[in-house]
C-alpha cells in the first residue's frame, strides 16, 4: 500500500463542457458583431485588407473560422503542471506597482520613496531562503516621474537575488529596461492590457508596437480586466463572454499583424463595487471568478492557469487582510500547485507592509502544509503495529523512535502562530511583534551585492536614462 491524501478541487470537472463552449460560441458572435477597437495607425496599416478582418470606423470585426483556425494550434496543448515543492513555497509580490509603505516602527502609512523601496528590496530578497521571490515593490516617488520604473528596475537587480524586469508605462522606459535586463541575462516581453469594454487601444498598446514592429522582444502577452456591472455586463457570464472576446480578438489581430511573435492569451473577470465604484480583489466572489477562470484557460488549453492569491482590499495588517488573503490562498492552494502571488501587497498591489510579508510568509507554509497531504504505505502501518504492541500499555508513545525520528517532518512548527493550550502560554507573547522584529533582523542580516561588472553596465544605463528623460 502506497498512498497520500492530498485534498483537490477538480474545477475543471466542474464545469460542463457545453458551458464552456456556448460561451465561446458567444463571444465570437461578439467579434463578428460589435469587433474591438483599435486606434494604433501602424496596427491597423499592418491588418487592414487581409482576409477574415473588416474595419470600419476604428472597430476591426473578425470572422469566427479565422479565430478557431487560431485556436486549433494552440487548444488542447496544455503546458505541464508544474511540481510544487511544498516544503519551501514560493511567494512572489505579482504586479510590483506599489507608491505607498506602511513603516515599522510608527504603523503609519508612507510614501515609497528610494530609501525604502531599498529596505524593502533588502527584505524581499533576505526571505530567499523561506520562498520569497522579487525586486523593489514598487517605484520610488521621490525620483522624477519618467525615471521612476528604471529607478525601480535598477533598486530591484541592485539587493536582490530574484528581481527581474520592472514594469513600464511607457515606450520610452521600456527600452532602458529590457537594455537592464540584458544585462542580467533576461528575456524581454510585453504585456498588453486590453481597455474594457472591448478596445485594443491606449498606452499598453502603444508603448508594445514600436518593439513588435523592431521585432525587439520575445515574447507578447494579451489579457484584460472587464468588471462586472461596470465595464463589462453585470452577470459573470457576460463579464467572462466579453473577456474571451478581449482576449481572441486582440490574439488573432496579433497573430496576423505580427506572426513571427510568440503570443499568448489569459481571460479573466473581476468584481466591481457599486458602493465604492472600484475593483473588489479578495472578495468571495472574486475567488469564484478566479476559480471559474481556471477551467475557462484550460478550456482552451493555455492553462494551467493555478491562483494562489494573497490579494486583499485592506489598506493595513488587519483582520479583513488576513481573512481575504488567506481564504483565497487556500481555495487556490486546493486547485494544485503555484505561487503565492501579492504577497506582502495590500490594497491590491498599492501598499506593501513589510510586516504583512513575514505573516504571508507563515500563512503559505500553513497552507503548503495542507496540500502536502497525509502519507499512508505499508511501512507505516507495519511500524504502527509495533508501536501499538509496545507502548500502548504504557499510556503513551512519546519515546517511540518513529515518535522521536519522524514528528518534526510530519508535523509542521509555526515561526510566529501560538499552539500551546491556556495554562501553558505566555498571555503577554506578541506575535506582531514578533513578526516586526523578524523583519528588522532580516534587513540587518542583508548581505547580498551584485556583481561589480553588472551594476556599472546598469548604472552607466540608468544614468543615460536620467540624461535624456529627467
Amino acid at each position: 500500500m502506497s498512498f497520500t491524501f492530498r485534498p483537490r478541487l477538480n474545477i475543471e470537472a466542474a464545469v460542463p463542457r457545453h458551458v464552456l463552449e456556448t460561451m465561446h460560441e458567444k463571444a465570437l458572435e461578439v467579434l463578428e458583431l460589435v469587433g474591438v477597437k483599435v486606434t494604433n495607425e501602424r496596427l491597423l496599416k499592418r491588418i487592414t485588407g487581409h482576409k477574415g478582418f473588416r474595419t470600419e470606423n476604428g472597430w476591426v470585426r473578425i470572422r469566427s473560422d479565422l479565430i478557431d483556425s487560431l485556436l486549433s494550434q494552440v487548444k488542447h496543448r496544455r503546458g505541464k503542471v508544474p511540481a510544487a515543492d511544498e516544503e519551501t513555497p514560493i511567494l512572489s509580490l505579482g504586479y510590483p506597482g506599489c507608491f505607498w509603505v506602511i513603516d515599522l516602527d510608527t504603523d503609519r502609512l508612507e510614501p515609497l520613496t528610494k530609501s525604502r523601496a531599498i529596505e524593502a528590496t533588502k527584505l524581499i530578497d533576505s526571505l530567499y531562503d523561506w520562498g520569497v521571490r522579487g525586486g523593489a515593490p514598487g517605484a520610488p516617488v521621490d525620483i522624477s516621474p519618467r525615471m521612476r520604473r528604471i529607478a525601480q528596475c535598477l533598486i530591484g537587480y541592485e539587493y536582490s537575488r530574484s528581481a527581474s524586469a520592472a514594469p513600464f508605462e511607457s515606450y520610452e522606459e521600456a527600452v532602458y529596461i529590457k537594455r537592464m535586463a540584458a544585462v542580467m541575462g533576461e528575456g524581454f516581453g510585453i504585456p498588453i492590457y486590453v481597455v474594457s469594454p472591448l478596445r485594443f487601444e491606449g498606452i499598453s498598446v502603444d508603448r508594445a508596437i514600436p518593439f513588435l514592429e523592431q521585432g525587439d522582444c520575445d515574447w507578447v502577452s494579451v489579457s484584460s480586466m472587464p468588471m462586472a456591472g461596470a465595464t463589462g455586463p453585470v452577470y459573470p457570464v457576460g463579464a467572462f463572454i466579453q473577456g474571451i472576446g478581449e482576449c481572441l480578438g486582440p490574439y488573432a489581430i496579433l497573430r496576423e499583424a505580427y506572426p513571427e511573435v510568440p503570443a499568448s492569451f489569459s481571460i479573466g473577470a473581476y468584481h466591481f463595487d457599486m458602493h465604492y465604484g472600484n475593483i473588489v480583489i479578495g472578495s468571495p466572489e472574486q475567488i469564484l471568478l478566479d476559480l471559474f477562470s481556471i477551467a475557462l484557460n484550460l478550456f482552451y488549453g493555455v492553462g494551467p492557469y493555478l491562483v494562489r492569491s494573497f490579494r486583499t482590499m485592506a489598506k493595513k495588517v488587519d483582520i479583513q487582510g488576513q481573512v481575504e488573503k488567506a481564504a483565497s490562498a487556500a481555495v487556490g492552494v486546493l486547485t494544485g500547485p503555484g505561487e503565492f502571488i501579492h504577497s506582502g501587497l495590500l490594497s491590491i498591489d498599492e501598499v506593501f507592509s513589510p510586516l504583512q510579508l513575514v505573516i504571508d510568509c507563515e500563512i503559505a507554509r500553513y497552507l503548503a502544509r495542507i496540500a502536502r497531504g497525509l502519507e499512508f504505505s505499508q511501512e507505516q502501518v507495519d511500524l504502527s503495529m509495533q508501536s501499538i504492541v509496545r507502548f500502548a500499555a504504557k499510556g503513551h508513545y512519546l519515546t517511540d523512535k518513529s515518535v522521536l525520528d519522524e514528528h518534526r517532518r510530519i508535523y509542521w512548527a509555526p515561526s510566529l502562530f501560538d499552539y500551546s493550550l491556556l495554562r501553558t502560554s505566555k498571555l503577554d507573547a506578541d506575535m506582531i511583534g514578533k513578526a516586526k522584529e523578524t523583519c528588522r533582523r532580516k534587513i540587518r542580516e542583508h548581505t547580498y551585492q551584485l556583481e561589480g561588472r553588472k551594476k556599472r553596465k546598469l548604472t552607466k544605463i540608468y544614468e543615460e536614462a536620467a540624461r535624456n528623460l529627467s
